[in-house]
């Protein structure tokens, strides 16, 4: 059965675009939203004291706990003995 709840959003996305005088009918481009914070800003966070927990390094950030879960995890970071560390540890 097809997604009803998508065909309304679809029609409603062209009815805006129409409405302002959009008549191009061609795709957008759609992809992932901006990051709202550089990883670097993250890793700086965790280089001042890395057993801050997510819900302190969102706060930080201005962004939710899960984008700190998921930057984190892409990151190869996990919680180890109250610290974070790379998941794949190395000699240091």
């Amino acid at each position: 059965m097809v997604n009803m709840f998508h065909h309304k959003k679809t029609c409603e996305r062209w009815f805006q675009r129409f409405k302002i005088g959009d008549f191009d009918v061609a795709d957008k481009e759609h992809g992932k939203p901006p990051k709202k914070y550089e990883d670097v800003e993250l890793q700086a966070l965790l280089d001042g004291d890395d057993s801050q927990t997510q819900k302190q390094l969102a706060e930080q950030l201005s962004v939710s706990q899960q984008v700190v879960s998921n930057r984190l995890q892409e990151m190869g970071k996990i919680q180890k003995v109250g610290r974070w560390v790379p998941h794949e540890l190395r000699d240091r």
